[in-house]
C-alpha cells in the first residue's frame, strides 16, 4: 500500500497534467481535442481499473485474515483459558500448602504446650508429694 504523501503527489500530477491538456485543447483543433479526449478517457479508465484491482485485492487479503481469525479464535480463546486455570491451580495450591504449613505449625505448639504443661503438672504433683512426706515426718502435735 502507498503512502498518503505518495497518494497526494499522483494527485498533484494528476491535476497538473490535466490542466496542460485543457490548456492545448484550448489552442488546438477539434481533431486534436478529440484525441485528447479519448486519451482522457483511456487514461480515467486504466486509473479505474487499477483502483477496482487494489480493492480487489485488500478484499482479497481481509478476507484471508478474517478467516484466520475465526480459525485461530477458538484454539487460542481456549489455550488462554487453560493458562489462567494452571496459574489459578497453582496459586490454590500455594495457598493450600500454606494453610496446611500453619495448621502443622499451630499443632506442633499445641504439642510443645501441652508437653510443658504435663511436665509442670508432673513436677507440681511431684512437689505436693514431696510436701506430704515432708508433712507426714514431722512430729504430731
Amino acid at each position: 500500500m502507498k503512502k498518503l504523501s505518495d497518494k497526494l503527489q499522483e494527485l498533484v500530477d494528476h491535476v497538473v497534467d490535466a490542466e496542460k491538456k485543457v490548456a492545448v485543447a484550448e489552442q488546438a483543433s477539434k481533431e486534436k481535442v478529440e484525441t485528447s479526449i479519448q486519451k482522457s478517457k483511456t487514461d480515467a479508465k486504466a486509473r479505474q481499473e487499477s483502483f477496482k484491482a487494489d480493492v480487489k485485492k485488500l478484499q482479497e487479503e481481509t478476507a484471508m485474515h478474517w478467516q484466520e481469525l475465526q480459525e485461530n479464535y477458538p484454539p487460542k480463546v481456549q489455550q488462554i483459558k487453560n493458562k489462567i486455570k494452571i496459574e489459578k491451580e497453582t496459586i490454590e495450591t500455594k495457598q493450600a500448602t500454606r494453610r496446611v504449613d500453619d495448621a502443622e505449625a499451630d499443632a506442633e505448639y499445641a504439642i510443645d504446650s501441652a508437653m510443658m504443661a504435663i511436665g509442670d503438672a508432673e513436677v507440681a504433683v511431684l512437689e505436693a508429694i514431696n510436701a506430704r512426706v515432708y508433712a507426714e515426718s514431722l512430729p504430731q502435735k
